[in-house]
């Protein structure tokens, strides 16, 4: 009777081991796999935000973006992700306002009134004023919107 009871007893155990892969694969009860999925979720997050670090054209921005306020005044928002420095997104803006500028048949433009907000994007907005001409006089700040282009162009940043 003890062989018989010892040979099951062996058969239980054997099955035991068997079927414990396959309850964990099935029924994953270890903290490691709780942790696993936020920690998944916040790095897929992450890098979605990072791919957006690149310039938008102006003919790809919205009409919420730029806002004419007078005949050579306009609003001009840059969005990018929250993971963009705010050095990236000046140097954005400024080609933004070249963009602008050329387009409208202006030469010149100046930045003016910021407003900034970091949340989950990072986004900067100004009052940009548009000169057409000779470089007007005593107008500090002011940038050539051939010469920002064409520094974008070359790979240099204008500051």
């Amino acid at each position: 009777m003890t062989d018989h009871f010892h040979v099951a007893s062996l058969q239980n155990t054997l099955l035991s081991f068997e079927m414990r892969p396959i309850e964990m694969w099935m029924y994953p009860r270890s903290i490691n796999f709780r942790l696993c999925v936020p920690a998944f979720l916040i790095l897929a997050t992450s890098l979605a935000g990072c791919a957006t670090g690149h310039y938008t054209p102006l003919g790809e921005a919205g009409t919420t973006e730029i806002e004419q306020l007078k005949e050579n005044v306009y609003r001009v928002e840059y969005r990018t992700s929250a993971f963009t420095s705010q050095g990236q997104l000046d140097y954005y803006l400024r080609r933004r306002c070249a963009d602008l500028t050329l387009r409208e048949g202006y030469d010149y433009f100046h930045l003016a009134g910021r407003s900034d907000v970091l949340g989950l994007s990072r986004r900067t907005a100004m009052t940009v004023t548009l000169y057409k001409g000779l470089k007007p006089v005593g107008v500090v700040d002011l940038y050539n919107a051939k010469h920002v282009l064409a520094e974008t162009a070359a790979g240099t940043k204008t500051d």
